[in-house]
């Protein structure tokens, strides 16, 4: 089933879901759906928000858990002198700027969790970030609905790629841990005299 049919059936509590899973798609057909009068443009806004905050949230917290696994993965260090740049000019502003560079919202929220950014000052910035791109993309699903099935359409082919890239990714990160991991309980641990 499609987004625009579960939002149509669901209502609000699929632009919740959607948010934090998906993001984009599912707040221009918010605002789709609230221009057809299905619920009202705000509530569509404010849900999305919190939604997409609370899918930052989680990767922000994956991050900050498994930092030392992460650090490690060739996938972050290839990916972190590119962050460290874009974070280098504009600080923590990044994080809420991240929702509007696309494909790099995952890799950002991790990343601020690897780099123990404190969490009230993680959450600040990106609940803002959140609530802008919400009115953002909801206003713009809303003002252009006619033509709004072009967008997504785009949107949605731009979306499967990186979504599968992130599987991929994930994976293969799993993989290397558990390779880690079997190869140490193998070996066994080194013996502390034999440094050097």
């Amino acid at each position: 089933m499609h987004m625009e049919h579960l939002i149509l059936r669901y209502g609000l509590a699929v632009v919740f879901l959607g948010a934090a899973v998906e993001g984009d798609v599912t707040m221009i057909l918010a605002g789709v759906t609230a221009h057809i009068g299905l619920f009202r443009l705000p509530s569509a806004i404010a849900l999305g928000a919190l939604g997409g905050l609370a899918g930052d949230c989680f990767f922000y917290a994956l991050g900050r858990r498994h930092s030392g696994i992460l650090r490690t993965s060739a996938l972050y260090r290839k990916a972190e002198p590119a962050i460290e740049r874009f974070t280098g000019r504009v600080g923590e502003l990044q994080i809420g700027l991240a929702r509007f560079v696309y494909g790099t919202r995952m890799a950002s929220m991790l990343f601020w969790g690897v780099k123990g950014l404190p969490f009230w000052r993680f959450a600040l910035i990106d609940a803002t970030g959140c609530a802008l791109w919400a009115v953002v993309l909801g206003g713009l699903g809303y003002s252009l609905s006619s033509s709004a099935e072009l967008v997504i359409g785009r949107v949605k082919r731009a979306e499967i790629w990186l979504l599968a890239g992130f599987a991929v990714s994930l994976a293969l990160v799993l993989a290397y841990r558990r390779m880690t991991l079997r190869r140490l309980s193998s070996v066994g641990k080194p013996d502390p005299v034999e440094r050097g």
